[in-house]
């Protein structure tokens, strides 16, 4: 497969072999927000269906936010807080200096 020079606003789709626009790039904020909520779902027991059903939002929407392709809203992070038992500082506790300045440092430009 050929990429062409602008593949950094394409992604490969794997169902069909064709390049589609991408919804826009990760920021790393993003994704350690959504690795934590993916991590405590799963912790949990709790699939995507169950809890994306009982947030009100359609399951693919809660997969771009444990990707990290899309920001959580700060009202949608204290209901899933409030569904997953935790604090919503639980998403942003225990990471490294180094993972933080990253997040930040991508945020401010």
């Amino acid at each position: 497969m050929r990429l062409t020079p602008i593949a950094d606003a394409f992604v490969e789709s794997p169902d069909i072999g064709k390049l589609q626009p991408s919804a826009r790039l990760k920021q790393p904020s993003n994704v350690c927000v959504g690795n934590r909520l993916r991590i405590k779902r799963t912790s949990r027991g709790i699939s995507q269906q169950e809890l994306s059903g009982r947030l009100g939002i359609h399951r693919d929407e809660l997969d771009d936010y444990e990707a990290g392709a899309e920001r959580v809203g700060a009202n949608l992070l204290l209901r899933i807080a409030k569904l997953l038992d935790v604090r919503p500082d639980y998403f942003f506790r225990g990471y490294t200096e180094k993972e933080l300045e990253s997040c930040l440092n991508f945020s401010l430009q």
